[in-house]
């Protein structure tokens, strides 16, 4: 399967959308893998595919009688596992966290499940088809940004903006209840605006995002024979044991298991193929 992740380029674009995946699979290959929870908020686009979730296990397969078909991914504390069936042509955009508020005005509504049929505008699945028929990658591209630009909306919420820019540094950790105070607002209130913006509690908010910190540390700056402690160290967590039970809450594996199996890659997600 060919997977190339492309970085927004529009700088109006940039503060709401990290970048989009096209992924390219045929007929002849059997593909499986692990996806682990983040932060962002993903929707994928498909000609001709079926999509069903269950018990943590989303397959994707050919089906010539579904002419479109989308689905946006939230609200998922566990890996889950997908596998794909046939020949898949598939768009998947990455919105920051809350993102995806800046061109829909409804996305509570979506955040209450994992998996989500996903057709927010009238012209947005013509619109999705013909790009998925382009095949000139630069063109796409240029239809993608242009389409989410016509649908960019007012969105602003500063008191959101400041919570979640607090809840993601990790060094010094402020509770929530010290979060209230400081923006002279209400526990109640802030997990209300996370649910409804992010679709997420900022408790989980934050876990989600000490372990995708776990992760581009390894990426960018720990090397291979490091320890895990000096891992536990650098990505903050509280000690070693933390960092293990959330590990293994996030992906079914001990951070050993997880780094001595999983490609790690620059980007917005990283997958654990299955062989």
């Amino acid at each position: 399967m060919q997977v190339k992740f492309y970085k927004t380029k529009n700088e109006l674009l940039k503060p709401f959308l990290e970048g989009y995946y096209f992924l390219a699979k045929n007929r002849c290959e059997n593909i499986e893998y692990l996806t682990f929870p983040n932060n962002f908020i993903n929707v994928s686009a498909y000609k001709n595919i079926k999509v069903t979730l269950n018990n943590g296990c989303a397959e994707i397969s050919e089906d010539d009688s579904i002419h479109f078909n989308s689905i946006l991914i939230t609200n998922y504390k566990m890996p889950i596992r997908v596998n794909y069936y046939g020949k898949v042509d598939e768009i998947s955009f990455c919105f920051n966290p809350i993102g995806i508020n800046s061109f829909i005005n409804n996305f509570s509504s979506y955040s209450k499940n994992q998996l989500n049929a996903f057709a927010p505008f009238d012209d947005f699945q013509n619109e999705m088809i013909i790009i998925l028929d382009e095949i000139d990658a630069d063109k796409r591209i240029i239809a993608i940004e242009n389409y989410w630009l016509s649908k960019l909306n007012n969105f602003n919420n500063p008191l959101l903006a400041n919570l979640i820019n607090d809840v993601s540094i990790i060094e010094n950790e402020i509770s929530i209840g010290d979060l209230a105070l400081k923006y002279h607002t209400s526990r109640q209130n802030i997990n209300k605006l996370f649910n409804r913006y992010l679709g997420k509690s900022p408790n989980d908010f934050r876990k989600i995002h000490r372990f995708r910190l776990a992760l581009r540390k390894r990426i960018t700056l720990l090397k291979k024979n490091e320890n895990l402690t000096s891992l536990s160290y650098e990505s903050l967590f509280y000690d070693q044991s933390h960092m293990i039970k959330d590990f293994k809450t996030l992906t079914g594996l001990t951070p050993k298991q997880f780094f001595n199996q999983i490609e790690l890659k620059a980007g917005a997600g990283n997958w654990l193929f299955i062989t």
